[in-house]
């Protein structure tokens, strides 16, 4: 009984502390990085939110929202990565693989920000139209940056875990090839990566191999290069990461390639 309490005790503290996300607004264009790109993304997503939020009964200007909201997150992810590897002295494959983790609570904090905002946006747009395959596959991503966004022990505790693979699930299930195959992307990434009992290298190949057959862009060859490199393939890991630097953008990766092309060469620079 002891026991019992004691994990519930540690359960309720963990929930207490899980990472709280600011409005939206506090956001869009108050981040410290000053770029141009970032500038006109954040312009561009707070216009859609804007019209998201005068026509609420409007799945499509919902799913827009969503959809702007996860490009801001994803840029932001992306470019804090780049951050974190270059300042390491002497970066490691390890380190840089997993340098993901080491972005910084500002950065999080902002990423929570806009991914959970995206995620109301998208179960909006859902409880309108159940059926749509962007707006399941928008809750799936939203979802996975908010539990990234809070850590491993809070994702556990809000399961976070289940809630993820009932949403790629049901992406998957509506149109696997959508928007150059994001849902298996998602998929794959999430399988390489999730700790027992979600991890499945297996399925993480298989899934990333088709993401990549049906958009050759820079963030598809780079997860799965990552997820050969979890498997032990180096040899083959490094020719999608030549190919991740290499490749050129297409909707999905016009704001974040630069940063993904550069996340390809920090891999390459390593061993």
């Amino acid at each position: 009984m002891r026991i019992s309490n004691s994990c519930a005790v540690l359960a309720l503290s963990l929930a207490a502390c899980a990472l709280s996300a600011r409005p939206v607004e506090q956001t869009l264009g108050h981040d410290a990085v000053a770029a141009p790109s970032l500038a006109e993304l954040d312009a561009a997503t707070k216009a859609a939110v804007a019209a998201a939020d005068g026509a609420r009964s409007d799945p499509r200007l919902q799913i827009a929202a969503a959809r702007w909201l996860f490009l801001a997150a994803d840029l932001r992810l992306q470019r804090a990565t780049v951050a974190a590897v270059e300042a390491l002295p002497k970066a490691t494959r390890k380190q840089v693989l997993g340098a993901a983790d080491l972005v910084s609570s500002e950065d999080r904090t902002a990423i929570l920000s806009l991914a959970s905002a995206g995620l109301g946006y998208a179960e909006s747009a859902v409880a309108l139209e159940p059926k749509d395959a962007a707006a399941r596959l928008h809750v799936a991503l939203h979802l996975s940056l908010v539990a990234w966004a809070n850590g491993a022990a809070r994702s556990i505790v809000a399961g976070y875990g289940p809630k993820l693979v009932q949403a790629i699930d049901a992406a998957i299930g509506l149109d696997r090839e959508a928007e150059g195959g994001a849902a298996l992307r998602l998929q794959g990434r999430f399988r390489s990566q999730a700790p027992w009992p979600y991890s499945d290298l297996k399925l993480a190949r298989t899934s990333l191999a088709r993401a990549v057959e049906l958009a050759g862009n820079p963030v598809n060859h780079l997860f799965y290069g990552d997820a050969l490199a979890a498997s032990g393939d180096g040899v083959a890991a490094e020719q999608q990461w030549r190919l991740a630097a290499a490749a050129k953008d297409d909707v999905a990766t016009r704001w974040s390639g630069a940063a993904l092309r550069e996340l390809a060469q920090q891999r390459l620079a390593t061993r």
